[in-house]
């Protein structure tokens, strides 16, 4: 994984948590959302600094990225995570994200799991 995506990663879900201690649901939100789509593609050998144009789902994302469907739990956080992104719903985003952080995580890539203290 470039270490952009990497940095990107864990800067938007620390962002994430900040925001859900401080009762701002929608950056929490926001946050949780790109943090998830920036380890997905990460995952999946997007440049940081181009591919653009590739706009995708990331319940696609998601399903390319574990080789297969997603278990349900998962796929439903992920979907859920794309339909809230501007939500108020801080907490249920940020819950979400960690359930697919998860399960990402569990493919042996080298990005480790931010704890809510850090």
């Amino acid at each position: 994984m470039h270490p952009k995506w990497q940095e990107r990663h864990l800067r938007h879900f620390r962002d994430a948590l900040a925001a859900l201690e401080a009762g701002e649901g929608a950056a929490a939100c926001y946050n949780a959302y790109v943090s998830v789509e920036a380890l997905l593609k990460g995952i999946l050998g997007f440049s940081p600094y181009g591919d653009l144009h590739r706009l995708e789902r990331l319940p696609s994302l998601l399903e390319k990225a574990l080789g297969g469907k997603a278990p349900p739990e998962v796929e439903k956080c992920a979907e859920c995570l794309e339909r809230k992104a501007f939500s108020d719903e801080g907490a249920r985003c940020v819950k979400c994200a960690e359930v697919v952080m998860e399960a990402l995580y569990g493919l042996g890539s080298s990005v480790s799991v931010p704890s809510r203290s850090s």
